[in-house]
């Protein structure tokens, strides 16, 4: 019962995010607090875009035990890297040595976090 209404909730969620953001990008001009508000709205979007997917993964190849948590820790990692990618992408300062950077950067974090808990 719990999976049914994370899917249900986070795919809510996630269509919402994305027609807000696409409603807002389309009406607003790329300025100073237009970027700020789109890079804001882009995450809780692409967290609740992930959390499914994740969550589903999370129940079928691992431990059902904590798998909600290490899904949304997983997912808003995620997000934060397409956020800062974003970011990086509209002030033209992303390449590929800072995109493997950031992931190698969010994959140790997602590595030390896990060790962590487990203790």
């Amino acid at each position: 019962m719990q999976r049914r209404w994370l899917k249900y909730l986070s795919l809510g969620l996630a269509t919402v995010g994305w027609v807000g953001l696409g409603y807002f990008t389309y009406n607003n001009p790329p300025t100073g607090w237009s970027r700020w508000i789109a890079v804001a709205a882009l995450w809780p979007t692409v967290l609740f875009t992930l959390l499914p997917g994740v969550h589903w993964l999370h129940l079928r190849f691992g431990e059902p035990e904590g798998a909600l948590s290490r899904s949304l820790r997983q997912c808003a990692l995620a997000a934060l890297y397409v956020c800062i990618c974003f970011w990086l992408r509209m002030v033209r300062a992303l390449n590929w040595a800072n995109a493997l950077l950031l992931v190698l950067l969010f994959v140790l974090t997602d590595v030390l976090l896990a060790s962590r808990t487990t203790d």
